[in-house]
């Protein structure tokens, strides 16, 4: 993600003259901060003795030096943002090896990876392969990178391949009716990239794109309550977020790590608001949570966590979660009263979907055998999870 201004009024933030000492010494200072070079800052790789070290392949002095500081600031901070991308990754092979997504909206999507099979796409055909070889599959899923940064859109039309389903597609995030309306090609007898009568379609909101969102946690509310409002039914979001755990202490040093980034605003960056559990699930309130809920991103594993993280994994929450039918209380999408759109086919019930296959209350796949049952929302029927097999 790679927005270098607020939309909306960001909270108070401290003057350079006020700044911290780990932020004074740095000899770029006036310099803007791209989010999504901030984040390729802090990538790593593996070397040839098979350790992590640091790989930045488009960061510029700025964002590195940027990086330095909050790691300076709070210990091992490159991992809030490597486990934001990662959860992606994950998800999005999940989605597609096991829900049988037919597009993969990657809202926010940042730069390319290090190495073109580590890119979100590389991996989600690698899912396939391996879903093929197990039930004789033969469908792909389109992947489609949104992003509004000139600079990053560059870059990621270079990986943009047609023949392949590779798309990339100029639109902001922050803008959900625009964005979408582009995407089904709103307006125009062509169709776009996406069909909402037949795709079966999942929302990949990238790593900063809410935490970013200038205003209260209920101005991001309200936008990702647009995207979903646009979201074919039974469609599925991926999300990550700032997040403020419930233990004082991790509390403590996730404020910390938020004031951190916050006196990066002048600079450009945008405001990096932290989300409580209840805030997060505001957000999403209306749609079907799979397990294993709002987590630390570095716990949503389908086939279970990895042993050992940094403390300031918990300083990022990860969800992925269902959209019902149109009988449900998300807000009613304002396209669906223009009947010579494009957009406005979505049919009106579910049954005119067909019938969506059913959740066994507890997912093998996605607990390895073990773990607790769904993570409902309130109010939420369970008929509306799809089943972890397709």
């Amino acid at each position: 993600m790679t927005h270098t201004t607020t939309a909306h009024p960001a909270p108070p933030h401290q003057r350079a003259d006020d700044a911290p000492w780990w932020w004074r010494p740095c000899g770029v200072d006036q310099a803007r901060i791209n989010l999504a070079y901030l984040y390729d800052a802090f990538r790593e790789a593996k070397n040839s003795d098979r350790r992590y070290k640091p790989c930045a392949k488009f960061a510029h002095d700025n964002e590195r030096a940027a990086a330095h500081r909050l790691n300076a600031q709070v210990e091992n901070a490159g991992f809030v943002f490597r486990s934001e991308r990662a959860f992606l990754d994950r998800a999005a092979t999940y989605l597609a090896g096991h829900q049988r997504v037919s597009s993969i909206v990657v809202a926010g999507a940042g730069l390319p990876h290090i190495a073109g099979d580590d890119d979100l796409h590389s991996q989600v055909r690698l899912s396939e392969e391996i879903a093929r070889n197990r039930w004789q599959r033969t469908e792909r899923a389109t992947v489609i990178y949104v992003e509004r940064d000139p600079l990053t859109l560059a870059h990621l039309r270079t990986i943009a391949d047609a023949d392949d389903g590779i798309h990339v597609v100029e639109a902001d995030p922050w803008d959900p009716a625009t964005m979408w309306d582009t995407l089904y090609n709103a307006g125009s007898e062509n169709p776009g990239l996406i069909c909402p009568d037949f795709d079966r379609v999942a929302l990949l909101l990238g790593g900063g794109v809410m935490s970013f969102y200038g205003g209260d946690r209920a101005d991001a509310a309200r936008v990702v309550h647009e995207h979903l409002a646009r979201l074919p039914a039974g469609g599925f979001l991926a999300m990550t977020h700032l997040f403020q755990p419930e233990n004082p202490d991790l509390a403590a040093q996730a404020r910390e790590f938020e004031a951190a980034l916050q006196a990066l605003q002048e600079h450009g960056l945008g405001t990096g608001s932290l989300a409580t559990h209840a805030e997060i699930h505001a957000m999403i309130q209306g749609t079907s949570v799979l397990p294993p809920g709002i987590v630390p991103a570095f716990t949503w594993y389908p086939d279970g966590p990895p042993a050992g993280s940094p403390v300031c994994g918990h300083f990022t929450a990860a969800v992925l979660t269902q959209k019902p039918g149109p009988d449900n209380d998300l807000p009613e999408p304002p396209w669906l009263a223009t009947t010579d759109s494009l957009t406005a086919r979505i049919p009106t019930s579910r049954a005119a979907r067909g019938p969506e296959p059913m959740s066994p209350r507890n997912s093998g796949y996605l607990h390895g055998g073990t773990g607790p049952g769904l993570d409902r929302s309130p109010g939420v029927a369970s008929q509306f999870l799809a089943h972890p097999h397709g």
